[in-house]
C-alpha cells in the first residue's frame, strides 16, 4: 500500500527536475514557434545604451500661414501588440531602442526546420497497424474505427496525433501521453502533455522490481481566471480547479461538477486553496506514459539535439541583433555642429533634405562654423555575418542535416554517406521509440475497454531515411532469402546423412559411434546378411542421431514468417494509403 500523498504539498511544490529544466524547455519551444513567442522571451542582449536611446522617431513640423517651417516635433514610435497596449502604454521596452530591436530583429526558426525535417522523414510513409484479429472484430465495428479518426477529441487521427508526439518529443526531449476515459465517454481518449505542463511526479520500485509511476500532476487547462490540473494516482483521478484569486468573480467563471470540495492547508485560511473533484481509477495503475525522443537522461527528462540547436539559434539571433544595432548606430551618421550655430537655429538643427540652417558670416572666405556628419566604421557587420554562417554550419552538423555548402565541402561521396548514416540511425531509433510508445498507449486503451490485447496486434513505423535505404533493406532481405535457401540445402543434406546407416565391419561402426560421442557397436542379420551399426544397441544409436540432427523445422518456419511479415510492412509503408 503506497503512502498517502499530501495533495496540498504535492500541488504547490513542483518537482526539482521541472525547476531545473523549465527554462531550457521554454527556450526550445519558443525557438520552435518563433514569432511573437520568441520575441516575448526577450533573448536579445540589452545594453545600457539600448534603454537610454529612444526608439524610432517620427518628425512633424510646425509651419506658419505662409508655409514656412517654424518648429520641429519628434515623437518616439512604438508598435503595440494589442488594443490593450494602445490604451495603457504597452511595455517598458516600447519607447526605447531595446523594444525597437525586439520588434525588428528577425528570428530564423532553425529548431522548427530541424524538427519538421525529422518528422517528414519518419512520416514520409504512414505507419502500418494490425489493431484487431478475427476474435476482436466487434471492437473494431463498435469503437476503434471512430477512435482512430479522432484519438484526442480535437479531430486528430492516430497518425496526426503520433506525428505531433514525434515533433514535440524532438523539441522537448520528452512528452507525456495520458489515456483517460471520462465517466460519460464511450471510449478512452489520448492526450499529449508537454513537460511544461507536468509539474510534479513520483516514481517507485514495485514488488516486481519494476519502475512505475506512483502519482503525477498535469496542467490540462489554463484560463484567464483559473487553471485546471489532474492529479492521478493508482487509486484516484482527481481534477483540481485552481483560481488565481478566491474572489466571487473568479468563482463565477468556474463550473464545478457535483461532489467538488474545497482544499486548503489551513482550515481557518480560506484565501489560498483549490477545488477538487475525485473519480475512481478503475485501472489500478496510472494511465500516463513518458515518451522520450531517444535516450532518457533521468525520469521526466529526455535527450534531444534541440537543446544544443536552440542555443545556437539564440546565438545567431543575438548576432542579428548586433548587426541591427551596428546598422542603426553606424550607418546613419551623427550630425556635429558648434554651439553658436545650434543656438542660432533655436537649438534644433534639421538634417532632412531641404532644411535651412542659419550660420555666422564667414571670415576670409573660410567657414567659421562646424556642421558635418560623422559615422563609425561598419567592418564588424562583415565579421558578424561570417560568424553567423559558421554557426549555421555547426548547427547543421549537430542536426545531422547536410546543407548545400556541406555537400560542396565534402571530399567524397563516402563522407556525405556518413552524415546520412548518422541521420538514418537517429530515424530508426525514433521509429522504435514510437512503436513501443504506441503499443503501451493501445494497451491502456484496451484495459479501459476491458479487452485483452489482440494476439496479432502489431505496429510498424517507417525506418527508411530515403529511397536508397529502402533499396538497401530490400537487398538485405534478398540476402536473407539466399541464406535461407542455402541453410535449407545444407541442413537437408545433413538430415539425410544423419539417418541410420549400416556398416560391413565392426570397426567402421565403432568409429561412427565415437564420431557421434559414444562407443561400441551392435550387429544385425537380415536375409542371411550380417552388418554392423554404431552403439551397443539400436535405442542408443537413434537417440544419438536425434541429438545431432541440426535441422530445425520451427526455426525455418519462424524465419520464413519474419521475412514475409517485413515484406508486407514495406509494401504497406510505401503505399499511398493513410493506414487508418
Amino acid at each position: 500500500m503506497a503512502n498517502p500523498v499530501n495533495i496540498y504539498d504535492f500541488f504547490y511544490n513542483s518537482h526539482s527536475v521541472y525547476n531545473k529544466y523549465y527554462d531550457a524547455w521554454r527556450l526550445n519551444v519558443n525557438s520552435f514557434y518563433g514569432g511573437e513567442d520568441y520575441k516575448q522571451g526577450e533573448y536579445l542582449k540589452a545594453y545600457d545604451i539600448d534603454y537610454s536611446t529612444p526608439s524610432e522617431v517620427i518628425s512633424t513640423y510646425g509651419v506658419d500661414e505662409n508655409g514656412n517651417q517654424t518648429a520641429v516635433y519628434r515623437t518616439p514610435l512604438a508598435q503595440a501588440q494589442s488594443p490593450q497596449q494602445n490604451n495603457n502604454g504597452g511595455t517598458q521596452y516600447n519607447n526605447n531602442f531595446y523594444g525597437e530591436k525586439l520588434d525588428n530583429v528577425p528570428v530564423y526558426p532553425w529548431v522548427r526546420l530541424v524538427a519538421s525535417e525529422y518528422n517528414a522523414i519518419l512520416f514520409r510513409n504512414p505507419p502500418s497497424r494490425q489493431l484487431v484479429d478475427d476474435t476482436h472484430m466487434h471492437i473494431r465495428d463498435e469503437k476503434i474505427n471512430d477512435f482512430i479518426r479522432d484519438v484526442d477529441g480535437e479531430g486528430n487521427s492516430v497518425n496526426e496525433f503520433m506525428s505531433q508526439v514525434d515533433t514535440f518529443s524532438t523539441v522537448y526531449g520528452i512528452v507525456w501521453v495520458s489515456c483517460l476515459k471520462g465517466s460519460d465517454a464511450d471510449y478512452p481518449r489520448w492526450r499529449m502533455h508537454s513537460p511544461l505542463d507536468v509539474t510534479n511526479w513520483k516514481y517507485r520500485w514495485n514488488a516486481s522490481n519494476n519502475l512505475e509511476l506512483e502519482n503525477i500532476l498535469i496542467r490540462v487547462a489554463q484560463e484567464d481566471n483559473f487553471q485546471v490540473f489532474q492529479h492521478i494516482t493508482r487509486e484516484t483521478i482527481e481534477t483540481l480547479y485552481v483560481p488565481y484569486e478566491l474572489s466571487d468573480d473568479a468563482l463565477d467563471m468556474m463550473d464545478f461538477p457535483e461532489g467538488t470540495e474545497f482544499i486548503t492547508e489551513d482550515d481557518d485560511d480560506d484565501d489560498k486553496g483549490f477545488y477538487r473533484h475525485v473519480q475512481v481509477n478503475e485501472l489500478g495503475y496510472i494511465p500516463v506514459r513518458p515518451i522520450y525522443q531517444s535516450t532518457k537522461i533521468q525520469n521526466g527528462v529526455g535527450h534531444t539535439p534541440i537543446f544544443d540547436i536552440a542555443q545556437i539559434q539564440r546565438s545567431v539571433y543575438a548576432d542579428m541583433g548586433e548587426i541591427y544595432s551596428a546598422v542603426s548606430y553606424g550607418s546613419h551618421p551623427v550630425n556635429i555642429v558648434d554651439e553658436e550655430t545650434l543656438q542660432a537655429n533655436g537649438d534644433s538643427i534639421g538634417a532632412e533634405p531641404g532644411s535651412v540652417v542659419r550660420v555666422a558670416n564667414s571670415l576670409n572666405g573660410q567657414p567659421n562654423y562646424v556642421y558635418e556628419f560623422v559615422a563609425p566604421p561598419l567592418d564588424s557587420i562583415k565579421e558578424l555575418r561570417e560568424l553567423i554562417d559558421q554557426k549555421v554550419d555547426k548547427m547543421n552538423q549537430v542536426a545531422m542535416i547536410r546543407s548545400e555548402d556541406l555537400i560542396k565541402a565534402s571530399r567524397s561521396g563516402v563522407q556525405i554517406e556518413q552524415y546520412d548514416s548518422k541521420l538514418e540511425a537517429l530515424i530508426r531509433k525514433k521509429a522504435t521509440s514510437l512503436e513501443n510508445a504506441e503499443y503501451q498507449l493501445w494497451r491502456m486503451w484496451f484495459d479501459w475497454e476491458g479487452h485483452p490485447m489482440p494476439e496479432e496486434f502489431a505496429i510498424s513505423y517507417n525506418r527508411h531515411f530515403n529511397v536508397k535505404s529502402l533499396e538497401n533493406e530490400l537487398a538485405e532481405i534478398d540476402k536473407l532469402l539466399l541464406s535461407y535457401e542455402r541453410y535449407d540445402k545444407v541442413f537437408s543434406d545433413d538430415l539425410h546423412d544423419m539417418s541410420a546407416r549400416e556398416y560391413d565391419t565392426e570397426e567402421e561402426a565403432i568409429a561412427e559411434a565415437q564420431r557421434l560421442g559414444g562407443d561400441g557397436a551392435h550387429r544385425h542379420i537380415d536375409d542371411s546378411r550380417l552388418y554392423y551399426m554404431p552403439f551397443r544397441n539400436m535405442a542408443e544409436y537413434l537417440e544419438a542421431l536425434a541429438s545431432h540432427n541440426i535441422s530445425d523445422p520451427d526455426f525455418k518456419l519462424e524465419i520464413k514468417e519474419k521475412i514475409k511479415e517485413r515484406l508486407a510492412q514495406i509494401a504497406v509503408n510505401t503505399s499511398s494509403s493513410n493506414s487508418l
